[in-house]
């Protein structure tokens, strides 16, 4: 399920919950949202008030998605590329790896 269906979803069930439909049940029937996440959704709703993900710790990510996605496809194109080369390839797009 891509994010932006997610966000959308949340942003119902908040609307709905600002609103003073707190029941799945009722949110369910209305927008045919998969109980579960509307259940996730309450309880953030009930914890926190809102429905903004907190940021989580962590690395960031060495990669765009786009370098990923390419570098996916070469691999798909020549499965017998060495790491060597595909280091090689990531460097044309500024991103610096250990092979």
């Amino acid at each position: 399920m891509k994010t932006d269906n997610k966000t959308a979803q949340a942003q119902s069930i908040q609307h709905l919950w600002n609103s003073g439909i707190t029941n799945a049940a009722e949110i369910r029937r209305r927008t045919n949202i998969p109980r579960s996440t509307i259940y996730l959704n309450l309880a953030k709703l009930k914890k926190t008030g809102s429905i903004i993900h907190k940021k989580r710790p962590g690395l960031p990510q060495k990669i765009t998605s786009e370098s990923s996605k390419a570098l996916g496809q070469y691999i798909r194109r020549n499965p017998a590329v060495s790491s060597r080369k595909l280091a090689s390839k990531l460097s044309l797009k500024g991103v610096n790896v250990s092979y």
